[in-house]
C-alpha cells in the first residue's frame, strides 16, 4: 500500500498539551489550522491538571487526553508524544496502556501520529510502539532523533533496525530532528549543523517528511518586572540560512519550534503564582512585557497590553484572535484573564506570525479577523477569562 497523501503543514509547534496551549489552538483561524501539524506532549501525571485542580490518573489521562484533542483539535493531524508517562506508569505495562490512550484519541475524532525515539522503539518500549501506528494520516509515526543521535558512527544502522522494528518504510514516516539540546546562541554556527543534519538524514533513507525542531527562548522568564526585553529568534533565524529560504527549498525541511516557550519540560504540581506578562512573536524576536510585581491583575494587564499596542511590534487588532484580545484589554475591554488565558494569547499569536511568515513567502494568502466595538464585544475566551 502506498503512503497517504501528505497534508499541506508548512509548520509543526511543539506545545505542551497544557489548558493554555489547546485552547491557544482551538482559537486559530481555519486558514492557519490548514497549515499546522502540531506536535502535543502529554505532562506526566504529577503535573497538576488545571481544569480538575489535581495530578490525573492513568485512566483519567488516557480518555482525558483523547477527549480534549478531539474537542480543541479534531479530525487535523497531530503528532502525540507520550514520553514523559513511562517513568510513571511503567514500561512493562506499556503495551496495554499506550494503545489505550492511542486508541481513545482516535475514537474522539483525534487524528494522533505517534512520536517516538531511537532510544525508546530500540529498547523496551520496542513492543507496544507497533501498536499505536497511525492509518489513514500522512504519516504511521514520527521518529524523533537529537543533534547528539546523528553524530553516532551507529546512527544509520539504529534507524535501520528502529524502523524494522516498527514495520513501517522510511517514506511512511515524519523524522523529528529536534535540536532541543542545542546551543542557538549563534544562529550561523547552529545554521551549518542543521544544514549538515539534514544532509545527513537524507543520505540515511527516503524520508516522508523532515522536520527540524528547536529554539532560543530562555527556560526563565528573561523580562524584569515591570519591565520588557526583547529575546532573538535565532532558531528561525538559523533555520531560514540552513535551507536559503525560499517558496521551494522550504518544503524540504519544515520549519518547527517550541512555540513561545523553551525546549525544556518542566513538570510542577502547581502553587507558584503565574508571572503576570505575554511575549509577543515578532519577524525576529519575542517582545516579552511583564507586569509589575503588586497590584490588580486587571490593572496589571491592561498596562501589559497597552504597552504591546504601543510597542512598534503590535501587529494589529485584526492579526489574530490573541492580538484582538490584548487590544480589548488594553481599552479595558476585556481581561484581565489568568495564566491559561496568558499562556494560550502567546501560543495563538505566535503560530500566527510563524504562519503567515512563511505562508508568505510562498504566495499564500490569509483572511483579516473581523474586528468590532463595544457595547456588545463578547470575550474571545469567555468561557476561561476570569480575574484572580
Amino acid at each position: 500500500m502506498s503512503a497517504p497523501k501528505f497534508t499541506k503543514t508548512i509548520y509543526v509547534p511543539c506545545l505542551r498539551l497544557k489548558a493554555g496551549e489547546y485552547r491557544g489552538l482551538h482559537h486559530l483561524s481555519h486558514d492557519v489550522k490548514d497549515k499546522i501539524t502540531p506536535r502535543l506532549v502529554v505532562p506526566p501525571p504529577k503535573d497538576k491538571d488545571p481544569e480538575l485542580g489535581r495530578p490525573l490518573t492513568l485512566e483519567e489521562i488516557v480518555h482525558l487526553t483523547g477527549k480534549r484533542i478531539g474537542e480543541y483539535w479534531p479530525l487535523r493531524e497531530a503528532y502525540l508524544d507520550t514520553r514523559f508517562l513511562f517513568k510513571e506508569f511503567g514500561e512493562t505495562g506499556s503495551g496495554i496502556w499506550l494503545p489505550q490512550l492511542f486508541t481513545t484519541a482516535r475514537n474522539h475524532n483525534g487524528k494522533v501520529i505517534p512520536v517516538v525515539s531511537l532510544h525508546d522503539i530500540l529498547g523496551s518500549l520496542g513492543a507496544a510502539f507497533p501498536l499505536v501506528a497511525a492509518e489513514g494520516c500522512s504519516s504511521k509515526f514520527a521518529l524523533r532523533v537529537e543533534s547528539g543521535d546523528i553524530i553516532d558512527p551507529q546512527f544509520s544502522l539504529h534507524v535501520r533496525n528502529a524502523l524494522s522494528r516498527l514495520g513501517v518504510k522510511a517514506d511512511e514516516c515524519t523524522l523529528l530532528l529536534d535540536f532541543c539540546d542545542a546551543d542557538f546562541a549563534d544562529a550561523e554556527i547552529v545554521a551549518e549543523i542543521v544544514r549538515a543534519a539534514f544532509e545527513d538524514v537524507q543520505e540515511v533513507a527516503n524520508w516522508g517528511r523532515i522536520v527540524f525542531q528547536g529554539t532560543n527562548y530562555p527556560a526563565t522568564n528573561p523580562a524584569a518586572a515591570g519591565g520588557y526585553t526583547i529575546v532573538p529568534r535565532n532558531e528561525w533565524r538559523a533555520w531560514r540560512s540552513a535551507i536559503k529560504f525560499d517558496k521551494d527549498t522550504s518544503d524540504h525541511l519544515i520549519f518547527g519550534d517550541y512555540a513561545a516557550d523553551c525546549a525544556k519540560f518542566e513538570f510542577k504540581s502547581g502553587g507558584a503564582r503565574a508571572i503576570r506578562h505575554y511575549r509577543i512573536t515578532t519577524e525576529d524576536g519575542w517582545l516579552v512585557v511583564r507586569g509589575a510585581k503588586s497590584g490588580r491583575d486587571q490593572i496589571v494587564m491592561r498596562d501589559v497590553c497597552q504597552r504591546i499596542v504601543d510597542s512598534g511590534s503590535f501587529a494589529g487588532r485584526t492579526f489574530s484572535s490573541a492580538d484582538e484580545y490584548i487590544y480589548q484589554t488594553a481599552q479595558g475591554w476585556n481581561g484581565p484573564g489568568n495564566a491559561m488565558v496568558w499562556r494560550g494569547i502567546n501560543t495563538a499569536h505566535h503560530i500566527t506570525r510563524v504562519v503567515q511568515d512563511i505562508g508568505k513567502v510562498k504566495g499564500m494568502q490569509f483572511a483579516s479577523l473581523p474586528v468590532s466595538d463595544p457595547p456588545k464585544q463578547l470575550s474571545i475566551f469567555a468561557d476561561e477569562d476570569a480575574d484572580k
